[in-house]
């Protein structure tokens, strides 16, 4: 395995990121996360295999990955074992809300993009003209990015169409089959869901499925079932003005001390605080 990873240039505390990564041979992210940040994950060349919000992809030349905050997402090497990418992420508040209402409105029913032959040296120009920008950061170099990003997210925007669009998910075929069983735990989370009730349902031994789920996700199975149930139980607290208990049983706690525990094991919060600071945040914005 090579990996090559280029400065990471950020701007305002990470506000804004952008790296340059080359990688031969396999690599692996060691478990799936979630962060709080946009990020665009170009294809420059070679391939790389996505698992975002239960879903898998195979990214190739000249596709874009776009993964919104908090979408539960892993990446590893794809058949083709090399990947040359750029990467980038962003807060809201690196764009205006009239942009990223514009443009987040059609983006945001696709994680994958393939980006036509003849626009893709374009967007690639662009990208590089961020990295150097970014590395340079000569006078005024912070609005020319956040131009730049815009300029892209414009360009993607644009080709959010059928014409654009082939096939985007794995056709592996154990693939098809974690993308069904973690379509099911989302199904499910105000159930009681176990290992064995999904093996039995998806007609796999408990020991096989924990093994080939933990290889393509990045989760023991567990684990992934409370990664999103916390992702839910965020969107309502975020969304909705239900009492907390009442979330918590949404989410599939049988107890409200059990919820708030693994909340804040989670998140480094209770419930209560979250909410308080998202609707902050909110206000504020």
């Amino acid at each position: 395995m090579k990996e090559m990873i280029g400065t990471k240039y950020s701007i305002n505390d990470e506000e804004f990121a952008i790296q340059y990564v080359h990688q031969s041979g396999f690599v692996s992210m060691p478990t799936a996360h979630a962060h709080p940040s946009y990020e665009l994950y170009y294809v420059v060349n070679g391939g790389r295999v996505f698992f975002i919000n239960g879903k898998i992809y195979t990214a190739e030349k000249g596709d874009m990955i776009i993964i919104f905050p908090n979408d539960i997402h892993r990446s590893t090497s794809s058949e083709k074992l090399k990947c040359e990418r750029i990467l980038i992420n962003f807060h809201d508040d690196f764009i205006s809300n009239d942009m990223r209402n514009f443009v987040f409105d059609r983006l945001s029913k696709t994680s994958l993009l393939h980006i036509p032959i003849n626009k893709q040296a374009q967007i690639e120009e662009l990208l590089e003209n961020m990295l150097r920008e970014s590395e340079e950061k000569q006078a005024g170099y912070e609005h020319y990015v956040r131009a730049l990003l815009m300029e892209v997210l414009i360009e993607l925007y644009r080709h959010v169409t059928k014409e654009t669009k082939r096939k985007t998910e794995s056709s592996h075929p154990m693939h098809q089959k974690i993308i069904e069983i973690a379509a099911y735990v989302t199904e499910h989370l105000h159930e009681k869901v176990t290992l064995e009730d999904a093996a039995s349902r998806f007609y796999i031994s408990p020991s096989y499925l924990s093994r080939i789920f933990k290889t393509v996700t990045g989760f023991h199975f567990k684990e992934y079932v409370q990664i999103v149930r916390l992702k839910e139980a965020k969107r309502l607290l975020r969304e909705t003005n239900w009492k907390i208990s009442y979330i918590a049983e949404q989410t599939g706690y049988e107890h409200h001390a059990n919820f708030i525990v693994a909340f804040k094991r989670g998140e480094g919060m209770t419930p209560r605080q979250y909410r308080n600071i998202n609707r902050r945040t909110k206000e504020n914005s």
